[in-house]
């Protein structure tokens, strides 16, 4: 490889960064980027709830799951009521001319059958 020198360079000199070319004559047992290096990483281990904690961390839960689906189902309701509205009105809209001329006419039939 053909190293670009980095001010305050502390990388290991066989690691490829972006800003270098590699060599055709480069060892084949350098890692790609598609390789996976596992290393063991020791977890430390959680600390064990009792039995009240558990029950007052799933109280906590239930209450915060039912304040969200609350929220979310009041607000989707909300939606589709408006939405039951604009339909409402837009097929009254649509009929409107015709229930208009229905009671004209009605009226007129009515005023011609009295004389």
């Amino acid at each position: 490889m053909n190293p670009i020198k980095q001010p305050g360079g502390d990388l290991p000199d066989n690691l490829p960064l972006l800003t270098q070319v590699a060599d055709e004559d480069a060892p084949d047992e350098l890692p790609t980027l598609t390789e996976i290096v596992e290393e063991m990483q020791h977890v430390a281990p959680s600390p064990s709830l009792g039995e009240a904690d558990l029950q007052q961390s799933l109280k906590r839960l239930e209450a915060h799951l039912e304040t969200v689906f609350t929220h979310k189902l009041s607000f989707l309701l909300e939606q589709l009521q408006r939405h039951a509205v604009e339909q409402a009105v837009n097929e009254l809209k649509a009929e409107l001319p015709e229930l208009l001329r229905d009671a004209l006419n009605t009226a007129e039939n009515h005023r011609q059958a009295k004389k």
